[in-house]
C-alpha cells in the first residue's frame, strides 16, 4: 500500500505538470472508481494538486468542486507526456509498460496530449468529485496528519495513554494518526527502541517523547527520499522513490541489526508484517 511518503512524493511530481492544464475527456472504464459525473470536469483548468492524509486532492480554476483521489492498496497515478512519465502509487509493470493496461480504471486526458492514467489492481481505490461542503465535512473528521503542526506531542501522549493494544497498531490506526504505514512504523519503533508489542498506555513519557520525534524523523526521511519502491523493474527504469535504501528494520527479517548485531525477527502483529531487534528493541 502506498503511505504517506508516496503518496507526498507524487503529489508534488504532479503539482509540476498538472497546474495550468486543461481536461479535455475523461474516460472512466470501471464505474466503481468513479464517483460523480466525470463530464463535469471537462473544459476545467487544473490549478493546484495538493494532499491530504493519504489523498491526492486536485483543485481546479473557477469550480468549486475537488477531485480527490485515494490509491488504496494498489492504486497508481502515472502522467504520460510523450517519453515523460510520472508515476507514483503501487509498484507494478504498468509503470513502464504500454498505457491503458489491463488494470487501468480512468484515463484523463489534456490539452496538450498528456494523459493521467488512474491504475488500480484490486479496484479499491477511487476518484470522487466532491463539493466543497462535503470535503470540509470529510477533512474535519480526519485526524492529524504526521506532518502537520496540530501533530503535536501532547496529542501524541494523549492518543498513546488511552490504548491498550500494541503499540505499532496504534501508530497504524488511521483514525488517530493520519499517514502511518507498515514501514515507517517499524523503522519508527526501531529508531525509538520500542518492541512492537508493548502497550502503548505502558510507555512512559520520556519513551513517547522519543517514539513522537521517531515518527517525523522516518516519515521526513521517507519523503526526501521519494518515498519506497521495492521491484526491480523500476529500480531498473529508473523510477520511484529510494527510501528502500534506508530501511533500518523493514523488510530485513534474519539481517544483523545495524546498532547492535542482533537479528532481525519478523512476526504478524494485527495481520501486518512486524520487523524488530531482539536485542535493542526490549523496551
Amino acid at each position: 500500500m502506498p503511505e504517506l511518503p508516496e503518496v507526498e512524493t507524487i503529489v508534488r511530481e504532479l503539482d509540476q505538470v498538472l497546474p495550468g492544464k486543461k481536461i479535455t475527456a475523461v474516460s472512466v472504464l470501471r464505474a466503481k472508481s468513479f464517483v460523480g459525473d466525470e463530464k463535469e470536469l471537462v473544459g476545467r483548468t487544473i490549478v493546484n494538486v495538493e494532499r491530504q492524509s493519504k489523498m491526492t486532492v486536485i483543485g481546479f480554476e473557477n469550480y468549486p468542486k475537488k477531485l480527490v483521489i485515494h490509491l488504496k492498496m494498489t492504486g497508481q497515478l502515472i502522467y504520460l507526456s510523450g517519453t515523460h512519465r510520472v508515476v507514483g502509487g503501487h509498484p507494478t509493470p504498468d509503470w513502464v509498460n504500454e498505457l491503458p493496461g489491463k488494470s487501468t480504471r480512468v484515463v484523463i486526458e489534456f490539452d496538450n496530449g498528456a494523459k493521467l492514467f488512474f491504475n488500480d489492481l484490486r479496484v479499491f481505490g477511487w476518484l470522487k468529485l466532491m463539493k466543497k461542503e462535503d470535503w470540509e465535512k470529510l477533512t474535519a473528521k480526519l485526524p492529524p496528519d504526521v506532518t502537520h503542526r496540530e501533530f503535536s506531542l501532547d496529542y501524541f501522549r494523549g492518543v498513546l495513554a488511552k490504548s491498550g493494544r500494541p503499540i505499532k497498531q496504534v501508530l497504524m490506526d488511521q483514525a488517530k494518526f493520519g499517514g502511518v504505514g507498515n514501514i515507517y512504523a517499524n523503522d519508527a519503533l526501531y529508531l525509538a527502541r520500542i518492541n512492537p508489542k508493548r502497550k502503548a498506555k505502558e510507555m512512559t513519557e520520556k519513551e513517547g517523547e522519543g517514539l513522537y520525534e521517531a515518527v517525523k524523523k522516518v516519515i521526513s526521511s521517507g519523503i526526501k527520499y521519494g518515498g519506497a519502491s521495492v521491484d526491480r523493474y523500476v529500480d531498473a527504469a529508473g523510477l520511484g522513490g529510494k527510501y528502500q535504501e534506508h530501511f533500518l528494520v523493514y523488510g530485513r527479517n534474519g539481517q544483523k541489526c545495524k546498532r547492535d548485531g542482533g537479528v532481525i525477527k519478523k512476526i504478524k502483529l494485527g495481520g501486518r508484517g512486524t520487523y524488530f531487534c531482539s536485542g535493542c528493541q526490549q523496551g
